[in-house]
């Protein structure tokens, strides 16, 4: 059985390259959870706007059209599993200098899903990762050390896989959504 996928033709009309990446948009529940952690950040760290919280799975790079449409149109014909991951360990990633919600990869589905996205992003061209699958939610940029936060355990449902273009504005940078996958449920 194949996936659902949306997106249209448009989505694929851009010229020259843009910055893309696969990643996971928490329900509303979660977006919640987290959009109520932002206000505790403390300065200088700079909380990310609550409508770019998502989940990385996979940081494509550089994309033309073209390539993309030709991910999109693999990742379609496949089975990709829904999965599941708790994230409870509050992370500061010195180079970039971003404070995450971090987990384990625990759920075979996620193991699965990585190992397909990662197939089909070097069947049409796309570098392999500089950097291992490390489930995480970036909440904070410019952070210099870990404050106290409040401990935390957000249980992510992984359901729809999205495509996004990672774009910058005057307000800083946005990450659109620009196809979406249903994920298969076990």
């Amino acid at each position: 059985m194949k996936n659902k996928s949306v997106g249209s033709a448009a989505e694929f009309a851009w010229q020259g390259e843009r910055r893309l990446f696969l990643g996971i948009l928490p329900d509303s529940h979660n977006a919640r959870q987290l959009s109520s952690l932002l206000p505790q950040i403390p300065p200088p760290a700079k909380p990310v706007a609550v409508e770019n919280l998502h989940l990385t799975l996979l940081f494509l790079g550089q994309s033309t059209a073209r390539q993309a449409q030709q991910l999109c149109d693999a990742l379609s014909q496949l089975s990709l599993p829904a999965f599941s991951v708790v994230l409870d360990q509050w992370q500061l990633w010195p180079s970039p200098a971003v404070l995450c919600l971090a987990g384990e990869v625990a759920d075979p589905g996620l193991s699965e899903l990585y190992l397909q996205l990662l197939c089909c992003a070097a069947a049409v061209g796309f570098a392999p990762p500089q950097h291992r699958l490390k489930p995480h939610i970036t909440l904070a940029r410019r952070s210099k050390t870990l404050p106290a936060m409040p401990s935390m355990q957000l249980q992510l449902a992984g359901s729809t896989l999205v495509l996004f273009h990672s774009a910058s504005t005057g307000q800083g940078v946005s990450y659109r959504p620009l196809w979406q996958l249903a994920l298969t449920q076990c």
